[in-house]
Parts: structure tokens; sequence; C-alpha cells
């Protein structure tokens, strides 16, 4: 993907976790990630959503039609 792509679906993922973990009660989690912590997350959760896509894309390249 595009690093522009990439840097925007970070920022979101991101905004979304700090929003979920702010909103939850904070018994129901061990921990509450720091925002160095919500960031990595958010960064794994990019990484994961690439290689599937470039996984579909290998897998599409080497199925005939």
């Amino acid at each position: 993907m595009e690093p522009k792509i990439v840097s925007r679906l970070e920022r979101e993922i991101e905004a979304v976790l700090a929003e979920l973990f702010a909103r939850t009660e904070t018994q129901e989690f061990p921990l509450q990630p720091s925002p160095q912590t919500l960031h990595l997350m958010a960064k794994a959760a990019t990484t994961v959503y690439e290689t599937a896509i470039e996984n579909r894309q290998r897998e599409k390249s080497h199925c005939p039609n």
C-alpha cells in the first residue's frame, strides 16, 4: 500500500483503539495501554492488513480463471 494510506490507516486504528479503551470500564482490561502501546497496536494491525492484501494478490496471480 502507499505510505500515505498506511499512515492514515494507522492513525484511524489508533484513534478507534484509544476510544475503545477510554469508554470501557477500567476493570474489564488488565491494563490500560499507554499512547505508545496504542500506536504499536495500530501499526501491528496495519501490518497484518497489508500482509493479507499481499497474500490475496499473490493468490490471484497464481490461480487461473
